[in-house]
């Protein structure tokens, strides 16, 4: 699956970064799931998600970077909430798809 990460200036996408989730390393993935609420995403409830993502976004900040090579923090500061909310709704996504097959497998 395709993350993207959009900067704008003002209402113009100005630049995007892009990785793929399989490229993620595990440690990535755990602390992400460590810092979030899990329940919150379940739901779906994007004000919830949002909420969440502001109250870790001092942890958060890092693994961005680490998601997406090259950003900084000047850009993230120039991101959208909605986008932050779907790149980690995914990453939750994978990262249970992924704990499921290892349990499938085991």
């Amino acid at each position: 699956m395709e993350l993207k990460l959009h900067i704008y200036k003002g209402k113009e996408i100005v630049k995007t970064y892009k990785t793929e989730t399989v490229d993620l390393m595990y440690g990535t993935v755990e602390d992400i799931l460590n810092v979030l609420e899990l329940d919150k995403i379940k739901t779906g409830d994007n004000l919830e998600i949002a909420a969440c993502i502001m109250k870790a976004s001092g942890q958060l900040k890092p693994f961005l970077k680490d998601l997406f090579d090259g950003v900084t923090d000047g850009e993230i500061r120039n991101t959208r909430i909605k986008n932050l909310i779907d790149i980690f709704r995914n990453l939750y996504q994978y990262a249970v798809s992924e704990m499921n097959l290892i349990s499938e497998k085991n």
